[in-house]
This record gives structure tokens, sequence and C-alpha cells, in this order.
């Protein structure tokens, strides 16, 4: 069988005795192979990926667990070799520069084609069994992964799923880069998913959005949704122009007190009264007893979605059917 990354062709022997230190062995030289024309490696192109999708060396830094010296001696090394800036500050962020929007497509097609490979070398008998990577995310991997698990091995025992925590924000590009073979995601109503190429989605439950409060607290009146501080996520992700439209539609201008990407930490947050947020019910399930969710149809909500390839193979399909299920009693009416 054969891996390809960029333009070099892996081809991996079945009977290799020792498949793990082969496949470390293939990269390696595939490494030195781009460091001779052009000086970089697969580390550096993960750093880059992370921080293009991130915004924030910082962030990149905590993500994949590097100080940030490290991060920017990655981005230092890449850039010289490319000859051109990768990104452009803007305000407390990073955009891609030109040479980075051009180089971004491609550096995740080579982390793909490598974990791909990484799955390949597993020792596995792919003709009685196959290997199954799902992208998931905070509040559906705790309240569906265990089900999803459970009924793949009643029904599907030939079928190993393997979880993979993606950033929400990246799902899609995820499946299409061929990182997972299938995720779930998120889409709003009110800032719908574009058409993509390579890929396809379906909805599988909504859901509504409702006030998060301190657990026993009483009905909030127009007013108290107006003074009140908000615990909200940042305005350039989708969650967080989400949120706003959301209590726009709510008649009120949100004072956005608190800036939280986390939802479990904006739920904690909330329970001490510290400010208000909104959530659904599969996000309470990151909450505790501390905190209680007040319906409010005029909010909006979310709907979970699972992307496929447009043409999946019957494994993926297979999986993605048993998400559709576990989720299936969640759908509103």
């Amino acid at each position: 069988m054969s891996a390809e990354c960029g333009s070099l062709p892996i081809v991996v022997p079945v009977t290799f005795k020792d498949k793990s230190e082969f496949m470390k062995t293939v990269f390696r030289k595939h490494e030195k192979s781009y460091a001779v024309a052009m000086g970089w490696t697969l580390g550096q192109l993960r750093t880059f990926v992370t921080v293009a999708e991130l915004g924030s060396m910082t962030r990149a830094a905590e993500q994949l667990g590097y100080s940030i010296g490290a991060v920017s001696q990655h981005m230092s090394a890449l850039r010289r070799a490319v000859g051109s800036e990768l990104f452009l500050r803007r305000g407390r962020g990073m955009i891609l520069a030109e040479a980075g929007r051009t180089l971004l497509p491609r550096a995740r097609s080579i982390l793909a084609a490598q974990k791909q490979a990484e799955m390949a070398m597993l020792g596995r008998d792919f003709r009685s069994e196959a290997i199954v990577t799902l992208g998931v995310f905070g509040s559906a991997s705790t309240r569906a992964l265990p089900s999803i698990v459970r009924a793949l091995g009643e029904r599907h025992p030939h079928i190993e799923v393997r979880a993979r925590e993606i950033n929400v924000e990246t799902m899609s590009a995820a499946v299409i880069d061929g990182a997972i073979d299938l995720g779930i995601g998120i889409n709003y109503p009110a800032v719908p998913l574009p058409p993509m190429r390579g890929l396809s989605w379906r909805t599988v439950a909504s859901e509504d959005f409702g006030i998060v409060v301190p657990a026993g607290a009483p009905r909030l009146t127009p007013l108290d949704l107006a003074e009140a501080d908000w615990i909200l996520p940042p305005a350039e992700e989708l969650f967080g122009r989400a949120m706003r439209l959301a209590t726009s539609a709510l008649g009120i201008a949100a004072k956005e007190t608190h800036i939280v990407t986390d939802t479990a930490v904006a739920l904690a947050l909330a329970g001490t009264g510290l400010g208000l947020t909104l959530a659904t019910p599969i996000m309470m399930s990151l909450g505790g007893p501390d905190v209680d969710l007040h319906p409010i149809a005029e909010a909006g909500g979310r709907e979970i979605i699972v992307l496929t390839s447009p043409d999946p193979a019957d494994p993926v399909a297979a999986v993605a059917e048993v998400v559709a299920e576990v989720f299936r009693p969640r759908m509103g009416p």
C-alpha cells in the first residue's frame, strides 16, 4: 500500500516486521527530502497550521504543549525557508499573508498524509477490520461518544472508531483535508455554513439556546437581560457571532464583560453570578449543579451535524448513521 505526502510517494511493504520503526524512518527521510528543497520540517508545518487556525502564537503554544519561544522559532525557520512572510499582524492577532494562504492547504495535506500513514502502520488486518477516525468536540464527546462506541460494538463489531478532539471551528477543514474520516460539527442557522467542495453534511439534532443562570435564580426580565454582564465567546469565532446575533434577537445590546472560549469555563462563571451566557441542553453537560438553563425561544439555536466526504467509504457511512441515531432522540419538533 502507499500514501502520498506532497509529491513524494511512500511505498509501505506489508511484510515489514517492525512497522512502527519503519514509519518513523520513512518520515525522517521525508523531512530530509523537504529540507533539501525548502528547509522545513513536519514539526514546523504542524506549528504553522496550528497558528493559522488559532490566529495566535500564544494559543498555538498552549494547544501544542510548546513554549512560545519554540513556536516563534518554528515560524522564523519556516519564514526563512519560504523566503516570504507567512503572517501579518492585525490587532492582537495574526492573519495569513499571501504566502501563508498558499502554503496552508498544502501543509494540511502533508500532515493529513502523515496521519493516514501512521494509522496504516498500526499492524491491523484491514481485510477484516476497519478503523474510522471521528472528530469530536467538547459537549458532543462527553454526551454522545460512549453511546456511539457502544452501538458500533453491537452492530458493526468489525469497525473500530477512534475519537480525535478537533476545534469545532476547523472540523470542516479536518474532514476535507483527510485528517479525520468524519466529524461531529455545529451549524448555526443564524450564521450558516457555506457549501464546500469535498464536504457533505446532514443535520442530526437541533436545539434552542437558553440563558444560563445560577441554580435557583428566578426568571429574568428584559430589563435584567439588558443590564446584566455577559460572558461571550470571541466575536471572530462562529459561535461568538451566533451568540451576538442571539442576544440581538432578544432586543438587547449585551454588555460583553467576559470573553471566554471554553464553554465549561463560561458555565462555571455563570454559576458564580459573574454574568449571563447562552447554552443549549447538550452544552449544559459541561456544567454542573450550580447552573440552570432558562429556555428562551427568541434566541434561536444550533444544529448538530455529521460531516463526511460526499462519497464516504462504507465503514465511514456506517459510523455516520450510528452517530445520527444517537443524536436523533434530541431532534426538535
